[in-house]
């Protein structure tokens, strides 16, 4: 059974910190509830809990997940302990999951836990995120982090937690249960984005051969790696749009330089680096789409931070830009291009472990190939997110 550490200061916020409760214990996930000191905790409304314990007596090891509540002045409270920051640090060293919701997402900012990570927050915080890519959804999940807007979305933000704790299928018979509707179907309407995403693809692949198949075996790729590291089903469709749409930008560049048979000079090779910049324009005001375009414009980037457009470094470089980094090079480097034929699979996976740690993420590295060594001839059919 999991077990999740809930840390409670005066002033906390009682729908975000007891329908989390409500809905893990739903799971029968273990919940314990712990006071900064002995005696009740009250919260920002004046109602009187009881915690299980007090965090002097909380062991870090025992528990699959810390989750804050949010909550004034109960957020300040905890982030002004110093005891929930050296929590933080060591859920974050065991590589435990970790969520904050409302406000408290700042501690996980002030714990140095958010540089480079998607995160939300109660609007008004977005400004004290420090470095965490905000987005502008009711929850957002980057690897172990989990966070959410506020008291009203504190049922998904439970769901969730249930989703990555269990499982999909779990949380889905706690929300029948509680009758809560899936409001996910009315802005993923299926042929809405596939008619969208086919078109502008379409219309990258008449102005450049090379693409024609590259997109599609990109996101086949890149979604075989989201499925590895059990990303869950939202993420899995915001890896596949910025998968499939990753070289949109290049809409914009000339026909003649991407289709150049010889090698592009200075001027044109920086026509071409162009793209990230340009699909980010394109798509950023596409409604449902621009949450992808930290995918769009940092693919580019390298993880020994001398890619392009950000410089970022290491895991500044968002999660789905570094899966995507990693099999577009590959697929570019077994395709035949106007002025060079494509590599054989093997000595370009040899060419992806020699950039190991210099232009992509070592770990990503390691999955992918994982990923080719299960299906060394066909890829999984990925035709859902279609």
């Amino acid at each position: 059974m999991s077990k999740v550490l809930i840390p409670l200061a005066d002033g906390f916020e009682e729908i975000e910190a007891l329908a989390v409760v409500d809905i893990l214990r739903r799971a029968e996930i273990e919940v314990v509830l712990a006071g900064l000191h002995e005696g009740a905790v009250r919260s920002a409304r004046n109602i009187n809990i009881i915690p299980d314990a007090t965090l002097d007596s909380i062991n870090a090891a025992a528990f699959d997940m810390i989750v804050l509540p949010g909550g004034q002045p109960g957020t300040d409270n905890l982030n002004s302990d110093p005891r929930i920051h050296e929590l933080l640090k060591e859920f974050d060293a065991r590589e435990k999951l970790i969520g904050a919701i409302c406000a408290a997402p700042i501690i996980l900012a002030s714990a140095g836990l958010l540089a480079g990570k998607h995160a939300t927050s109660y609007p008004s915080y977005v400004d004290r995120l420090e470095g965490a890519c905000y987005e502008d959804r009711q929850v957002v999940c980057d690897d172990r982090i989990i966070t959410s807007q506020g008291a009203g979305t504190a049922i998904s933000f439970g769901l969730e937690i249930v989703g990555r704790l269990v499982d999909r299928k779990k949380a889905a018979e706690v929300a029948a249960a509680m009758l809560v509707h899936d409001q996910s179907h009315a802005v993923w309407n299926h042929r809405l984005f596939n008619s969208t995403i086919q078109a502008l693809v379409g219309a990258l692949e008449m102005k450049d051969t090379y693409t024609q198949g590259h997109a599609k075996r990109v996101t086949e790729f890149s979604l075989c790696i989201g499925s590895k590291l059990n990303l869950p089903e939202d993420e899995l469709r915001d890896l596949y749009l910025g998968a499939v749409l990753h070289d949109i930008g290049k809409i914009g560049t000339n026909e003649d330089v991407l289709n150049k048979p010889d090698s592009l000079s200075r001027h044109e090779e920086t026509l071409v680096r162009e793209h990230p910049l340009k699909g980010t324009l394109f798509i950023v005001g596409i409604e449902n789409l621009s949450h992808i375009v930290p995918t769009i414009l940092h693919h580019h980037e390298r993880w020994d931070g001398s890619g392009y457009p950000g410089r970022l470094k290491g895991e500044q470089i968002p999660l789905h830009a570094r899966i995507v980094s990693v099999t577009d090079a590959f697929d570019a480097m077994i395709s035949n291009r106007s002025y060079r034929d494509g590599l054989e699979k093997d000595i370009a996976i040899r060419e992806l472990q020699k950039q190991k740690g210099t232009q992509f993420d070592p770990f990503i590295v390691d999955v992918f190939i994982e990923c080719l060594n299960d299906s060394p001839f066909e890829m999984k059919d990925f035709s859902y997110y279609f």
